[in-house]
């Protein structure tokens, strides 16, 4: 009876054993697809980061042009008034 005990016994030390051994096996991937996500996050917040920078970056760009825009839309309408102007006499003689 205690041989059976003990056949016994060391069975399930030997289930204990494999069990230890397939959890660690499993914490290891766990920890192997944790890093893997963790680089993947790392990149898409430098991959954000970058795009926001552009991002910042053609908005000023566009402000600028339209700035620049403004300000030849206004000089083409100052010369064309200037333009008009001169012809002004021309239409009172016909």
């Amino acid at each position: 009876m205690q041989l059976e005990n003990f056949e016994r016994l060391e069975e399930k030390i030997r289930q204990a054993a494999e069990l230890i051994d397939k959890l660690r096996q499993e914490n290891q991937e766990i920890i192997s697809s944790y890093r893997k996500l963790e680089d993947k996050i790392n990149n898409f917040e430098k991959g954000t980061k970058s795009l926001s920078t552009e991002a910042e970056r053609l908005r000023s760009e566009l402000d600028r042009k339209e700035r620049n825009f403004t300000k030849k839309r206004e000089e083409i309408k100052r010369k064309l008034e200037n333009l008009l102007e001169k012809l002004v006499p021309f239409e009172t003689e016909s």
